[in-house]
Parts: C-alpha cells; structure tokens; sequence
C-alpha cells in the first residue's frame, strides 16, 4: 500500500539527520509501505492523493505546519514517536489545530501502538475514497416518526461525494404488480429451503415479499443506485406485504438497505460496508436490561441471511403481515456504531459481547442481548437518533478512523 508522508522538521534538522533520528519508525513504516516523503517545499495547492499523513520530525515546525494546513489533508494524522520534540510539537499543533475547526489527532507511543494507528488511517482512508460518486437512494419519504434522522442532500455531497437520489415510493408499487408469481418461485423455494423454519406466513406470503425484492431490485439497477432506505410501512396498504425480505436480500447481495427512510442510519450502513467489507444490521435499541453491566437489546424484523448462523422465516412484528426474518446467532464479539446530524457530523461506537438471541414476543423479530464497552449513558442522555448499526467483529479503530476522517467526531 502506498503511504505518503509529509515531513516536517526544523531548519536545524538535515534531512539526513530526519531519517537517522527516526530510523527505527521509519523502517517500520517502508517494511509494510511504499512510502513517498513530501517535504513541504514540494507540496502542491491541493492535498496528495492517496493516504497521507503528517511525520513531524522534530519540534519548532508548529508555524510551518499552520502556514501549509491548508494544503494538508481535511484530517490530519501527525505521527510521532517523541524523539526531538515531536510529540510536544504535535500536541501544540494538535491544540491549534482544534481552535481553527480542524480535525486530526496525534499517533504517537510505542512503535507497534503507531504502526496499528497507521494501518488504521490508511485503511479508513482507502475506504471512504469508494464512497466518492455513490448514488444513495431515499424510496419515499422518511417514515413520519423519523424526526432526526434526515441529512443535508449538499453536504453529504461535499463532505462524501455522494448524491442523495430520491425515488417515488409508487415506482415500487408499478414495479410490485407487475412481477408474476412464476418469476419468483425459484428464490422464494430457495429462501424457504435455508431456514431452519417457518413460522407464521404461509408460501403464498413469500412469493408477494419475494414479487417486492424483484421490484426494488429492478428500480435499484434502473437508477443506479449502490444504497438504499425505503419507507417500508407506507408500502404495507398498497402491496399487503412487507419489505423486510427485500432489504434482507438485497444487504446480503452488497446493496446496503435500510428501513423506514433513515438516511443517517443508512450512510452510516454504507461507511461501515466501505471500511469493513462486512454486512450490517440495522436495529432498535429496544430494551436496557442492565444500566450497571451495560447490557440492552437490539431487534429489527429484517436481517441478511448470509450474516446470520441460521435464520426462521417470520411474519412483521408490528403489522403481523407479509414476512420477516429472525435471524440466530452464537456468542460473538460486535460493533454498535451510529452516525448522524444533519452533515454527519458526530458519531458513536463500542465493541460489543452477543450474549444470546433473544426471543421476546413483544419485540422485532431478530433479537441481539449485547454487552457493550461503553456505558449506556449514552442512549439516555445523547443518543444519535433511533436505529443504530450493528456488524460482526471487533472494528472500534477501523471505524473510528474513517469516521473521523469523513468528519465526524466522537460524543
């Protein structure tokens, strides 16, 4: 992978004496990157393309990294390894940089502690340069109870370079009504056969849910969409199915979809997909069972098959229609990650134990007792919104990092 670095040092300093100081980073560095060394003399009108970061060489170049930030990258990563006053200088910069609104943080402690912070940013940076061009689209209208959970069509565009697209929710209808029963038969047989059961819908109730993927699917290869979220209640009257199997399927075919026309828990979908190459769940935190241990529940009625261990075919938990999936699950290690604001512009996230599966009647279908790192203060008190995001694994720094490279900022 190729890595710049952006080396900052004293007038004092040769630039023989920067790689001789700092030879046992650096040799750390050029072992697993392809690193090219931008001096700031060198640097253009607009940030290097490709992972960048800052090296700081040694201290008194606090004036000269303020002089070229704006030629730096949006976040800037200053690594340091303490020896000639780097860190004391990074830290002044890091302070300053705060006071002027812009993001970046210090990776400076042992070499193995800095080499995991490098991988991480240069990862996250990776990521959210696939989320430049995606088209995102809004089918219908936010469900009405969505209060805070729209975002700024223009800055999304800005700040991620995607376009938000929005798409009539009776598009999907036309599209519903006009997929016979036969076109389906195949994959609905197919989802049937993969579950360990079924429950309350009958056959004929997949092959309406299955007839409702094929037209989503049709409308999301028509606009060339690459996400999704679809005000699925409001479809409910009109196809008298539900749309949990659509999303389920089509979240497990790479389209991250989301429910009832969340746009910031669907981006958030998206930036987790791009940094993690992993499927998500999207779900309500339903229910805290212990405050102290930090432990609480998660359900939602929809769910990638291929991300679960094994699933039961179910009916909609509040309509108690069409069809929906409870997905089952062992113990595993999780990552409860939300962002949002207007500009998504703050986030949340912990690492998370799955303790069980729970299978309470009067919750949505797929039902995950967590145990969280982090204290559940922080959905009492300065919850982003609603829905929050779940995926398989521990990615904490992964996420965080692109997150914080996206702009957002930890609360």
């Amino acid at each position: 992978m190729k890595l710049n670095l952006i080396t900052f040092a004293s007038s004092l300093a040769s630039r023989e004496s920067i790689f001789t100081d700092h030879h046992e980073l650096l040799d750390a560095i050029a072992e697993r990157y392809d690193v090219r060394y931008i001096f700031p003399e060198e640097l253009g009108d607009k940030p290097a393309e490709g992972a960048t970061m800052v090296l700081v060489g040694s201290g008194g170049v606090e004036e000269m990294v303020k002089a070229d930030i704006d030629r730096l990258p949006p976040y800037v990563v200053l690594i340091a390894d303490g020896l000639k006053n780097s860190l004391a200088a990074s830290l002044e910069i890091l302070s300053w940089m705060r006071q002027a609104g812009r993001h970046g943080r210090v990776l400076h402690g042992p070499n193995e502690f800095i080499m995991r912070g490098i991988d991480d940013y240069a990862t996250a940076h990776n990521a959210i340069s696939k989320l430049s061009g995606k088209r995102v689209g809004v089918i219908g209208k936010p469900s009405g109870w969505l209060i805070a959970s729209n975002v700024d069509y223009q800055a999304m565009r800005e700040r991620w370079g995607i376009e938000m697209v929005d798409v009539p929710l009776d598009e999907v209808v036309k599209g519903y009504e006009a997929v016979p029963d036969d076109e389906v038969q195949t994959i609905t047989d197919d989802f049937i056969n993969r579950a360990v059961g079924i429950l309350e819908p009958s056959r004929d109730e997949v092959v309406k849910a299955m007839r409702l993927y094929r037209s989503i699917k049709n409308l999301v290869e028509h606009y060339r969409l690459d996400a999704f979220t679809l005000n699925c209640f409001d479809l409910i009257p009109t196809t008298h199915t539900t749309g949990c199997v659509a999303l389920a399927l089509l979240n497990q075919e790479g389209i991250p979809a989301g429910c009832e026309g969340d746009e910031q828990t669907l981006l958030t979908m998206l930036a987790v997909q791009a940094a993690t190459g992993e499927m998500t769940f999207m779900a309500n935190p339903s229910k805290i069972l212990d405050n102290t241990a930090h432990e609480m529940v998660f359900a939602h009625c929809t769910i990638a098959p291929a991300m679960t261990d094994r699933y039961i075919v179910r009916d909609h938990y509040e309509s108690l229609s069409g069809v929906a999936v409870e997905g089952i699950f062992e113990p595993m290690d999780m990552t409860v990650v939300k962002c949002g604001g207007k500009g998504m512009e703050r986030f949340f996230i912990s690492r998370a134990r799955l303790l069980e599966c729970t299978t309470n009647p009067n919750m949505c279908r797929t039902q995950l007792h967590l145990r969280l790192d982090e204290s559940l203060d922080y959905f009492l008190e300065r919850s982003i919104g609603n829905h929050h995001v779940i995926v398989r694994g521990d990615h904490t720094a992964r996420l965080s990092a692109a997150l914080r490279m996206l702009g957002a900022t930890h609360i």
